[in-house]
């Protein structure tokens, strides 16, 4: 029987575009943890969790809701932006509860249990939405929710790896062309997530250029990193 080394007690973190395949990836991860019998347990945090999204679907449910067009001729359906800007520090107090209890229960005591962690998006991508996309799309102010600092702080500070996964735009459009959901994507939504990417400083970060690769031969790199991560910790 084959021996595997066990890296359980992870936090691993997978980031990028939307549509790049991080779902896909997460699953990848999780099955390869879970064939060498190790705990592990996937989350998904960026914004607009539980409480805060009861309140938006609400909102719009009762009529305040508009149609927004961009440049390439999609449009979507928002809470009104007027409205958004003045229930911002509601529903940015909100999402904050949401995230804590969802990082506590999902993340925090799982990972003290032993458990490796699978996190889509996280918590850096949640400083981004606040910081870059918020301003852009509802003109609110950049801020900063409060503990998560501390929170991501934490997570640097554990075994934790950040993978950043990307590719061309034609390529991404390919792949979210093949989703049931979100098939058509908003390109300055993209390019504010790309542009805190590269502002991203998590310590122990891997870029990863998906763009010629299968879903095999990345989960391969994915995994690569993860086990030299893990030996650097442990040497």
């Amino acid at each position: 029987m084959k021996v595997y080394r066990q890296v359980q007690g992870l936090v691993v973190t997978i980031i990028g575009p939307v549509g790049v395949g991080k779902s896909t990836q997460i699953r990848e991860l999780e099955k390869y943890f879970r064939s060498r019998d190790q705990r592990v347990l996937v989350t998904f945090i960026k914004t607009n969790h539980v409480l805060s999204y009861i309140v938006r679907r609400s909102l719009m449910t009762v009529g305040l809701q508009e149609n927004v067009s961009y440049s390439d001729g999609i449009t979507r359906v928002f809470l009104r932006r007027d409205i958004v800007r003045k229930l911002f520090p509601l529903l940015s107090y909100l999402d904050t509860i949401s995230i804590i209890v969802k990082f506590l229960i999902t993340v925090y005591i799982p990972f003290y249990l032993g458990s490796t962690i699978l996190i889509e998006e996280g918590l850096a991508m949640t400083l981004q939405t606040y910081l870059m996309s918020y301003p852009f799309f509802y003109g609110t102010e950049p801020k900063v929710l409060p503990f998560l600092p501390r929170l991501l702080s934490w997570t640097v500070n554990k075994k934790h790896l950040t993978i950043v996964i990307d590719a061309v735009d034609e390529e991404l459009d390919r792949r979210r062309k093949s989703r049931s959901c979100r098939r058509d994507e908003v390109p300055e939504f993209v390019s504010l997530q790309r542009k805190g990417i590269r502002l991203l400083d998590c310590g122990n970060t891997v870029f990863i250029n998906t763009t010629n690769g299968t879903v095999e031969s990345v989960h391969k790199e994915i995994t690569k990193a993860i086990e030299k991560a893990y030996s650097k910790r442990t040497t």
